[in-house]
């Protein structure tokens, strides 16, 4: 199976971006252009733009909460109503998801178009449905949090891109229809006490509907995670912006943030040594290394050679001859023999001189001194966190100063800035608790997913046992567990490949200062030692996806938030050359500062195949920016112009809204 979905255009109206319409197609053609630049300054609804392309190509704002559905709305202006519209072909049939919002009740609707038919809900076609999802739309609605998240050990964006490009899932779905299989057969079985049974069934039922539930929370709070720590990074500049109007202050916080992120690595540096440490009991307690030491004394004492054991006695015994040369009588035998039990087993011995070898090596013989050097430990551990908690109070004291300054904006933005931190240790909180290790004996109700899964396999196995499909069960789960490693030896053998070819594009794009991918599981993983810039953060997600895309049946547009913000110039310049070869279809959100060593160079690759648009908010202040531009390349709505053409976007020198 293979698809090419592209985007035609879209269009806002009463959100929180300039209302504008975007057409990414050439004059009277319904084919668009293979590159699309879109140059939006900082602060006109650039963010906005791109959330809501994703929630609306994704379905994720059926999952907004009524406060993120609120920050959509137009502040400017009584209108209750909002709407974004994106236009598209699926294999040259036409396709249309539009987004609803009532400010009124705070709630948002889906309507989906697909040739000629109209359906309410979010209803993408069945070939296109499972691309069309938050954690697939984030591959190709790019940006710099994305190429973080595929370097963070904490997500598995990249393992799930590879599942989901490769159609690993399709083996996971095969080990589901026999699942099925199975529980079709406990449908209509009975037992000795039907009662019993449909006891087993309900609570296997309840069991199941729990991990649903608890499975649809995770996503959820993924979803909310990935949200508030955009919104919390995007709130913290705005804060320091406002802070910074007292520059004075403002260098003495950022001096004194830079040492408390010193001091917080110190501080977990610290622990976690303190704690390698403690693993080891004679550090904790000296006596306990002086009753090992005493221990490995007394073995010394019964003098026995590594080599020597009952074994070497009982065969001295039947020799003609002792090994002192004197012949062996039978008194002589008879001694060797009852003296043998005074002496270790051959695998006794192994087992002595091993404890032997490990007390020598751990206690070694200044015992005391383990117990000083722990004690140092904790000491520099106390007194790192009474720096780092120093540093905090002083922090909060400057804070506190700019504050009762009475700047009533900078207290706005504080209490933004503290409401989503506190959301988003929450989610992440709730998370843990999700993720967290089974325990041994859990409860019905918990939200931990491996303890339902460890429950559900024993209800699974109860309810087996009671309707007589205990073989039917054990087969399911052997055709299950094949299918598993099926998909493990597949998942690695595309992983060597991807990384081979990963490594290839990173060296063209990085050939100064090149790093190695080595592996990927959850996340990429570079090379043990290697950390890597922002920039090249960026190339090595840049030279991942394109591995994919390039190996990839499907034809998808690539969208990217600010794609070289971070790049050098001769990097800018190899991206530009690699990005045109990878998709048909390339659109860009930039700002000016953007433009040298990229745009230029782009246009060139793909031999003019180029559209051009500025969208800025329409404000008195820059009026003098459109005022003698041709109209026929100019959309003006009421609070946004939109400007057409190479001529204007080269000239155009705002990064940030005036």
């Amino acid at each position: 199976m293979s698809f090419q979905l592209s985007i035609l255009g879209w269009s806002a109206s009463n959100l929180r971006c300039p209302d504008h319409q975007i057409s990414l197609c050439q004059k009277d053609s319904q084919t668009p252009l293979k590159v699309t630049f879109i140059q939006m300054p900082n602060g006109t609804g650039k963010t906005t733009t791109l959330d809501l392309l994703r929630a609306t190509l994704s379905g994720s704002a059926k999952q907004w909460s009524s406060q993120q559905i609120a920050e959509f709305r137009n502040v400017n202006n009584s209108v209750l109503t909002g709407i974004f519209i994106v236009r598209l072909t699926l294999n040259e049939q036409f396709l249309t998801f539009e987004l609803n919002f009532d400010f009124e009740q705070n709630k948002v609707n889906y309507r989906t178009t697909y040739g000629s038919g109209i359906k309410d809900g979010f209803q993408p076609p069945s070939s296109i449905k499972k691309f069309l999802n938050p954690e697939f739309i984030n591959l190709f609605v790019f940006n710099g949090e994305l190429a973080r998240n595929l370097l963070d050990a904490k997500q598995t964006r990249a393992r799930d891109a590879i599942d989901s490009l490769f159609q690993l899932s399709l083996l996971q779905d095969i080990a589901d229809k026999f699942q099925e299989n199975w529980e079709d057969h406990i449908v209509n079985a009975s037992s000795i006490s039907d009662m019993g049974l449909q006891r087993r069934k309900n609570r296997l039922q309840k069991l199941k509907d729990r991990k649903k539930e608890v499975e649809a929370r995770k996503k959820q709070l993924n979803l909310q995670k990935s949200r508030l720590e955009i919104d919390t990074q995007q709130a913290q500049q705005e804060y320091d912006v406002a802070f910074n109007k007292d520059k004075d202050l403002g260098t003495k916080l950022k001096d004194l943030q830079v040492k408390l992120t010193k001091a917080e690595k110190t501080v977990s540096s610290e622990i976690q040594q303190s704690i390698e440490r403690m693993r080891n009991p004679q550090q904790l307690v000296p006596g306990f290394g002086v009753s090992l030491l005493n221990l490995k004394n007394n073995l010394d004492s019964l003098k026995l050679p590594n080599s020597t054991s009952q074994e070497f006695f009982a065969e001295l015994a039947q020799a003609e001859e002792c090994v002192c040369g004197r012949p062996m009588d039978n008194e002589s035998s008879k001694n060797v023999r009852e003296r043998a039990s005074q002496y270790l087993a051959e695998d006794e011995v192994g087992v002595l001189n091993g404890i032997k070898s490990d007390i020598a090596k751990h206690c070694g013989t200044e015992l005391e001194l383990y117990a000083k050097k722990l004690d140092r430990d904790l000491k520099d551990l106390g007194q790192s966190i009474k720096l780092r908690d120093n540093l905090s109070t002083e922090i909060s004291s400057i804070q506190k100063q700019r504050l009762d300054q009475g700047d009533s904006e900078l207290e706005d933005k504080k209490q933004k800035l503290d409401k989503l931190q506190t959301n988003l240790e929450n989610c992440k909180t709730d998370l843990k608790e999700i993720l967290r290790v089974a325990l041994r004996n859990p409860s019905d109700d918990t939200k931990c997913l491996q303890e339902l899964k460890n429950l559900i396999k024993k209800a699974e196995d109860d309810v087996a046992e009671a309707t007589n499909t205990i073989t039917l069960k054990n087969k399911t789960e052997i055709i299950q567990n094949i299918l598993t490693q099926s998909q493990q030896t597949a998942r690695d053998k595309l992983r060597k490949y991807i990384i081979d070819k990963t490594n290839q594009r990173i060296s063209q794009l990085l050939n100064r200062n090149p790093v190695i991918l080595e592996d990927i599981q959850d996340s990429l993983k570079l090379k043990q030692g290697q950390g890597a810039s922002e920039g090249q953060t960026l190339s090595v997600s840049y030279a991942f996806l394109a591995t994919l895309f390039a190996q990839s049946t499907y034809q998808l547009p690539f969208i990217v938030d600010s794609p070289v913000i971070s790049l050098d110039l001769n990097v800018r310049r190899e991206v530009a050359r690699l990005i045109p070869s990878l998709f048909k279809q390339f659109l860009a959100f930039t700002i000016s500062s953007e433009r040298e060593g990229f745009i230029n160079v782009f246009d060139q690759t793909v031999n003019s195949e180029v559209k051009y648009l500025t969208l800025f908010r329409k404000t008195s202040e820059i009026k003098y920016l459109w005022q003698d531009i041709n109209r026929t390349t100019i959309r003006e709505t009421t609070d946004g112009i939109l400007i057409e053409g190479k001529e204007f976007f080269d000239k155009f020198d705002l990064d940030s809204e005036v």
